[in-house]
């Protein structure tokens, strides 16, 4: 993506395994963990979907905000040129996955109010 090119499902699956591998150790280790990635297809999130512990957080927007947001970032290997192939890939989560769905738009504290709240998560 650094280069400009969109990854594809076989760029993707080697770096899912890795993130099923962290999110087994750290449900081992009795460990909480947040882990941030664009798990964009139901395919992925199944994959990482380890147990019944682990919750997920579809951070909706439409892709003028998202495009907004991407290029404010600094320092940030995304290339805003690249978003629509991220949308193209899009899956929203279906009401059978059990998804916490959050609406972008908002200051970032706002959203994580709005996830420790939803979800029950204490300070």
């Amino acid at each position: 993506m650094r280069s400009g090119h969109p990854l594809t499902d076989n760029d993707r699956w080697p770096w899912l395994e890795q993130l099923r591998q962290q999110i087994e150790r750290s449900l081992s280790a009795r460990e909480n963990a947040v882990l941030a990635c664009s798990a964009l297809k139901r395919a992925y999130r199944d994959r990482l979907h380890v147990s019944d512990e682990i919750k997920f957080v579809f951070l909706r927007g439409d892709h003028a905000l998202v495009e907004k947001q991407l290029r404010s970032r600094h320092g940030h290997f995304m290339n805003a040129a690249l978003l629509q192939s991220q949308f193209h890939d899009l899956e929203e989560p279906e009401s059978d996955e059990n998804v916490l769905t959050v609406d972008l738009g908002r200051k970032p504290q706002e959203l994580v109010d709005e996830i420790k709240a939803t979800l029950h998560f204490a300070d």
